[in-house]
């Protein structure tokens, strides 16, 4: 027989704050000439048991019930053991076919949504230990309008767009993922937004996605993802709405009463969710065309012009200051009911009463 023998067997669930632990204990015969003190303390039968454990962090979510740390692709977790200080070496797989890692407590990113099983053996002078987790790590697949870098990260029927370099404009740090919107379906929580991605049009720049496109619906900036922001922008034509709202990149496009004359002096519309730039005020003004059949959003109101022009202009507020721009102000409209408004004098449809606009001064 072996002087040394190694039996093992399973511990049950521990908690800890830093992540879920579960372990399994093995037992190992102390060789002969042991001091005896310390076969008593292994207890009666003379054993030493060495545990081993696997701590995880970065998880959107842990399941204490099926123990599952979970997240949407890429998932970047890190794991740290934790059992007998004698354990002094460790070999970590991560279910993905990735090479092993030494590392005592590795950082690992899961590209792929799927569940992965999680393994850790430890080793020292006193011998080894395993512990194995059974869909430790559960990914979940990228929904409507949520940042991705490759399409395999994208819920079924969606596609990676506007990866860098793809055309879309420098705001595009990752792509979205999202598809073209005309079949009518977009998903749960999506909207099918009237937006064709693109750097400005005299850069001559082409994009890689085709207006409609599903985007995720939000009412705030809160609803989006991190470098999100929640934006109006005209309806797809698979809606019976005239106006959704959906989260872009920082800086994708411009909501209405944004600037958009480029650093040229042109006016630009692709740096507006509606592609429509005015050459109102210093720095031009996002906006949309309106009338009876095409009011504006909630928050904005349809200002008639003496020229017959008609466009969406933005109400002023706490978080709308109309201070971007030296050459538009906060002004109520004004005008005979029923007449001719002159010059930049302006008269609202759809407005909330006696509100004030971002227009430009007389």
């Amino acid at each position: 027989m072996d002087r040394r023998r190694q039996l093992s067997f399973c511990a049950t669930i521990i908690g800890m704050t830093i992540g879920p632990l579960l372990g399994c204990h093995q037992r190992v015969f102390a060789p002969p000439g042991t001091d005896a003190s310390a076969a008593d303390a292994a207890g009666n039968d003379g054993l030493a048991p060495l545990t081993l454990d696997i701590a995880v962090t970065g998880c959107a979510a842990f399941d204490t019930t099926t123990v599952a740390c979970s997240g949407t692709a890429p998932l970047a977790v890190s794991f740290s053991p934790v059992g007998s200080p004698e354990l002094t070496s460790f070999l970590w797989t991560f279910g993905d076919g990735t090479p092993a890692s030494s590392d005592r407590a590795p950082s690992h990113i899961y590209t792929l949504p799927g569940s992965y099983d999680v393994k850790v053996t430890g080793g020292g002078t006193v011998g080894t230990v395993s512990q194995l987790r059974r869909s430790l790590i559960v990914v979940q697949p990228v929904a409507t309008g949520a940042p991705c870098d490759i399409d395999g990260q994208c819920s079924d029927g969606l596609h990676c767009l506007c990866q860098p370099g793809a055309g879309c404009g420098v705001a595009f740090l990752r792509g979205i993922c999202s598809t073209s919107c005309q079949t009518g379906f977009c998903g749960a929580g999506a909207a099918c937004a009237a937006y064709g991605p693109g750097a400005p049009r005299d850069a001559g720049v082409s994009t890689d996605a085709a207006a409609p496109l599903c985007l995720a619906s939000c009412s705030t900036s809160a609803d989006c993802s991190a470098g999100f922001v929640c934006e109006n922008l005209l309806a797809g034509a698979s809606t019976t709405a005239t106006w959704v709202r959906g989260c872009l990149p920082v800086g994708a496009a411009g909501d209405l009463g944004a600037s958009c004359r480029n650093a040229n002096g042109l006016l630009v519309g692709a740096l507006c969710t509606t592609g429509l730039c005015t050459n109102f005020g210093t720095l031009g003004i996002c906006s949309a065309t309106c009338d009876d059949n095409h009011p504006c959003p909630s928050g904005a109101g349809c200002a008639h012009f003496g020229t017959g022009q008609q466009i969406c202009l933005v109400s002023c507020s706490a978080a709308n200051p109309c201070s971007s721009d030296p050459s538009i102000v906060c002004r109520t409209a004004t005008g005979p009911d029923g007449g001719t408004p002159a010059g930049t004098v302006f008269q609202i449809t759809g407005g909330d009463a006696g509100a004030t606009y971002c227009a430009p001064m007389n």
